[in-house]
């Protein structure tokens, strides 16, 4: 196992692409927040506390997820998706015939990657984050509380957020394992994600219609786990009960992708 792990972290680094795609997550982390803090309406309420209600500031501090999560997309597509075309993988599977090994390293190797670019990230948006609101405007008295950096709330969003990328870079493995090809990978993962989302903003539902779909949804359920003021997460339940959601679907993906990796003809 130990060598395969090295084989294919030596494939993820030495090529360009997945090096960029690693420097995404983190920067995008930082980056996608900073623009979605510089265009939030700064409320005309006049810091009358009846007039302004509460935000989640740690919410909005880890709003780069939905950018930094394209990438940890791309990153798993292409490290698993860039040996068959072209059949790159016949060598792969020639110096190592235990395709379940070889599955198993992959995953290993995008989930520590992830781990250590979306753990960098999460850290920088955060200290990053509160200049930023006072530098726009959106302060405490305007409802926008500086974050706790000592709370254990927002330790808890920090930490699953990292999570909520590693979940969702391994069920990109597993779904591009099935599919084979990086493009309709990446598509299938991006309808997976957001196609739930757009759902229930253009299509009229009743409540408990949206809410079963957010709650089944892989993105708006993981995200749940960044909620630290109730009632703000984009799914009804509790934050750990929405990575669970999200952990069944990476499982469910991992399964089925292994399965074909082991059995379809390489």
């Amino acid at each position: 196992m130990t060598h395969a792990i090295r084989a294919e972290w030596t494939k993820l680094r030495t090529l360009p692409s997945n090096v960029w795609s690693m420097a995404a997550i983190a920067g995008l982390l930082v980056a996608g927040a900073a623009a979605v803090i510089m265009i939030t309406d700064v409320p005309g309420c006049d810091g009358d506390r009846d007039g302004c209600p509460t935000h989640d500031t740690t919410v909005l501090l880890l709003s780069g997820t939905h950018f930094a999560q394209i990438a940890a997309v791309a990153l798993a597509a292409a490290l698993i998706c860039g040996e068959f075309h072209p059949r790159l993988i016949r060598t792969t599977l020639a110096m190592n015939p235990r395709r379940a090994t070889v599955f198993t390293a992959k995953a290993v190797v995008v989930g520590a990657t992830v781990l250590a670019a979306g753990a960098l990230g999460v850290a920088a948006a955060l200290l990053a984050g509160p200049p930023l609101l006072s530098g726009r405007g959106l302060t405490a008295g305007l409802g926008y509380p500086r974050p706790d950096l000592a709370a254990g709330a927002l330790h808890r969003a920090a930490a699953g957020t990292v999570v909520y990328l590693i979940l969702v870079a391994l069920l990109t493995l597993g779904v591009s394992a099935a599919i084979r090809h990086a493009g309709a990978s990446i598509g299938a993962m991006f309808t997976l994600l957001y196609g739930p989302y757009l759902v229930t903003l253009l299509v009229p539902m009743p409540a408990a219609t949206l809410h079963r779909v957010q709650n089944l949804s892989p993105m708006t359920a993981g995200l749940a786990v960044q909620a630290t003021v109730a009632g703000s997460g984009p799914a009804p339940l509790d934050p750990w009960t929405g990575i669970a959601v999200l952990a069944t679907y990476a499982a469910a993906a991992l399964l089925l992708g292994g399965l074909l990796f082991k059995t379809r003809d390489a």
